[in-house]
């Protein structure tokens, strides 16, 4: 099929318009019956959609608040999970540090309650060895023998009440102290009545008095101590106790220069001194002893020791000096 040929200096045929007719003066200008039709019809569409359109948006802000409403409620729920785990951390470790606190404390007291009960029943720490100390008068020998059924015993069980009752026969033991030297030595420490004057009994012969009126042993040497006259039993004589009471009270360094002592009553005690003059002295009772003792002091010195005179004290503010 041929072409048709266009020769050049042709001009090709211009399609042909139909014009648009030109409104009249006075009337409105004519749309097309396409673009009537197009805009009658596109009206309600319009208002169709715009309502599609915001029905969607109001249902995708709906949803955008429940979802909002869903991350509040899981981020608050995730807090609290959170905070309980973190709580159930920490009171989890101070439960933990307080069991381990608790298990310490027992494990510790456990410990101790064991090595005492060792300590209390071992023979590790048996006795001996018993070491006296202090004892002049009362045989060693003696003590030790007494004390016989402590060896062998825990150092921890030995009683200073069962170690005073073993060695409560012996009269010369005023005091004892005990005192454990482990691992196997008892030591005792003895106190010893000290005599304070010499006493006749029947029977026995001058005898050594402590002031408690416990007899110390047989008296050897007169010239020693005071030798007490009285009437009745020494401790428990009310003379022994007045004259006692009256030896106590005076001075350490006018005790060896008496010789006797005489108590016929609480309120009537008297002594002679050491020396050939036999100088006496009228005490009285027990009071004012301070200012007797340095009354009698003052006469002592003032007078000769071969004056044969007695010292009356009885009243220290008013003594009196009386030649025999």
């Amino acid at each position: 099929m041929k072409r048709p040929q266009t020769r050049v200096g042709q001009t090709k045929p211009a399609s042909r318009v139909k014009p648009v007719s030109q409104p009249k003066p006075g009337q409105p200008a004519r749309l097309p019956k396409a673009v009537k039709a197009g805009k009658a019809s596109s009206g309600p569409r319009l208002e169709k959609s715009d309502r599609a359109l915001r029905k969607q948006q109001k249902a995708l802000l709906k949803r955008e608040s429940k979802l909002q409403q869903i991350s509040s409620r899981n981020q608050r729920e995730k807090t609290k999970q959170i905070s309980n785990v973190v709580t159930s951390i920490k009171f989890g470790g101070a439960s933990k540090a307080k069991r381990v606190t608790i298990i310490a404390s027992a494990s510790a007291f456990l410990a101790l309650f064991a090595l005492v009960i060792a300590a209390v029943f071992s023979p590790m720490i048996a006795v001996e060895r018993i070491a006296i100390r202090g004892q002049k008068l009362v045989s060693q020998t003696e003590i030790k023998k007494a004390l016989k059924s402590f060896m062998g015993k825990p150092l921890p069980q030995v009683n200073a009440d069962e170690v005073a009752n073993s060695l409560k026969r012996f009269a010369l033991i005023e005091s004892i102290s005990v005192i454990s030297q482990p691992p196997h030595t008892l030591m005792i420490r003895i106190t010893e009545r000290t005599p304070i004057v010499i006493v006749w009994v029947d029977g026995f012969g001058y005898s050594y008095f402590d002031p408690a009126g416990v007899k110390v042993g047989r008296a050897t040497n007169l010239n020693s101590l005071p030798v007490l006259r009285i009437s009745g039993t020494p401790g428990k004589s009310p003379s022994f106790t007045a004259a006692i009471d009256v030896l106590m009270a005076l001075p350490a360094n006018l005790l060896p220069q008496i010789q006797t002592v005489t108590a016929r009553s609480k309120d009537d005690v008297s002594f002679q001194l050491r020396g050939y003059a036999g100088q006496r002295v009228i005490w009285g009772d027990s009071s004012n002893a301070v200012l007797k003792s340095k009354v009698l002091a003052a006469l002592l010195k003032n007078q000769s020791k071969s004056d044969r005179v007695t010292y009356d004290v009885s009243s220290p503010t008013a003594p009196v000096v009386r030649f025999r």
